[in-house]
């Protein structure tokens, strides 16, 4: 659960107030050094976000320049380079996240800063500083920038979900370039050092992918606007939530048809004992699978959870009216059910780690799952993915109990040359009752005595005999 933010205005009313101060008439001074005033004493009594920072450089050098404040041209233009670079880089550099640099080009394309700023800045900071004319339209492009990404999904916080257009570069591409190639070398192992260096990069471009998505997480909550110059969120359940979010993003496209489990049906022969994907699969994906791990930590956790949603909404469609979109692949699911046994297992080295994702894995599939499910076939992957992860842990073998003894496997007993002559002497005996078709004579007709009941199917009896009973109780005459 994330705590509350601090904001330095008491209602978005009076947001909406310095917004439109701001950005009502272009020429009127008055309005602007009303906000100035407005902002500088919110910054007095809090830290401020990093757009109002930005913002309020911007606008005490816009004042200066219409009120033709006795500053030098050098100064003056120093003066909006400087408010223009403080933006640019107060709203990079925090999302310079991932293991890999990023350039700033391609975060500020996220964000939607026009290309020519980040020039600018460039040229601000190791070239001739630019020119007054080009740093005035630098500073009206920023105020426009600002407007359309920060005050007005602050005031409208519905359209700020919209924000999550902001799409990253497609992964499935990259994702198969590394199967392809990762397929070569395991086919030609000459092929190694070859290759090695395209698989670098591939993985590192993987690495910036994620941390592409960890900035659209980023954008689409909302937080971009709210990160501060000197006030930066680091907090760890916040990081994680993005990180999470993009791991997310990451481990679906994985679970995609053609990627960890094969488009051919043939390929995906898998071990019933064991549970795990075949050997060539493992070779081409244990390689990204544990690179990324060892930069995420927690990757194996949302591999599973997310491994295991797709078996559960499997089951889901299975329940429905089956189409040929929701039509069953009980081959799909089982290789799913193997992945998530093999992340598992890989962990075994470490036994507090493995015990805790096994616990995990079950958790997950329990609390979806829920004990009143009672249609789960014995034969599905998740009742083998149970049987396997809770398998030699006491613990784990109780939780599961409420689901799997739900679903007895009745096994078929192997004949013996003795059920043969049982089955004969059993034969011979009804054979013998067959004959007899009316009650045994020595039944005598008074209440004290009993009668026997011929066991060769229906027929008649005296009516002395009878006593009414419900259906299925049988009551003995005395």
């Amino acid at each position: 659960m994330r705590l509350p933010r601090r904001v330095p205005w008491s209602s978005l009313a009076e947001l909406e107030q310095l917004c439109a101060s701001i950005y009502a008439d272009e020429n009127d001074i008055e309005s602007k050094i009303f906000a100035i005033n407005r902002i500088s004493a919110w910054k007095a009594i809090t830290s401020l976000p990093h757009a109002l920072e930005s913002t309020l450089a911007i606008l005490v050098v816009i004042v200066h320049d219409k009120k033709q404040v006795s500053l030098s041209t050098l100064l003056l233009r120093q003066s909006y380079a400087s408010a223009v670079l403080r933006l640019v880089n107060g709203l990079v550099d925090p999302l310079q996240v991932g293991t890999y640099a990023r350039s700033i080009t391609a975060i500020a394309q996220q964000l939607g800063i026009p290309n020519w700023l980040v020039e600018l800045r460039h040229a601000s900071t190791h070239e001739d500083l630019p020119s007054l004319d080009l740093l005035r339209e630098a500073a009206r492009q920023s105020m426009a920038w600002l407007l359309h990404n920060y005050f007005l999904p602050t005031i409208n916080p519905i359209t700020n979900s919209q924000q999550a257009s902001n799409s990253v570069r497609p992964l499935l591409p990259m994702l198969k370039f590394y199967k392809n190639t990762m397929k070569v070398v395991t086919r030609d192992a000459s092929l190694v050092s070859q290759y090695k260096p395209k698989l670098v990069n591939i993985m590192r471009e993987i690495e910036r992918w994620i941390a592409e998505t960890k900035v659209a997480a980023n954008i689409s909550s909302g937080e971009i606007g709210w990160i501060g110059h000197r006030s930066i969120d680091t907090s760890s359940l916040d990081i994680d939530v993005k990180e999470t979010w993009a791991l997310d993003k990451f481990c679906d496209e994985l679970g995609e048809r053609g990627m960890l489990v094969p488009l051919s049906k043939k390929k995906r022969q898998c071990s019933t004992d064991s549970l795990t994907p075949s050997k060539t699969s493992i070779a081409i994906w244990d390689p990204l699978i544990k690179h990324v791990q060892a930069i995420h930590p927690d990757f194996s956790y949302v591999l599973c959870r997310r491994l295991c949603s797709i078996l559960l909404a499997c089951i889901s469609k299975n329940e429905g009216p089956q189409t040929s979109e929701s039509k069953s692949d009980p081959s799909y699911e089982e290789y799913i059910a193997c992945w998530v046994v093999w992340v598992t297992e890989i962990w075994r080295g470490d036994i507090s780690a493995y015990l805790d994702l096994k616990r995990y894995v079950v958790s997950v599939l329990m609390k979806e799952l829920g004990h009143e499910l009672v249609e789960l076939s014995s034969s599905s992957a998740i009742f083998a993915l149970l049987k396997k992860i809770s398998a030699g842990q006491n613990e784990l073998e109780l939780m599961t109990r409420l689901i799997l003894d739900s679903h007895p496997q009745t096994s078929t007993p192997a004949w013996n040359p003795e059920d043969l002559e049982i089955m004969k002497e059993r034969h011979d005996i009804l054979q013998s009752y067959q004959s007899s078709q009316t009650i045994t004579a020595g039944v005598k007709q008074t209440k004290n005595t009993t009668h026997e009941i011929a066991i060769a199917g229906w027929h008649t009896i005296d009516e002395h005999f009878w006593t009414p009973c419900p259906i299925g109780v049988y009551i003995e005459n005395s």
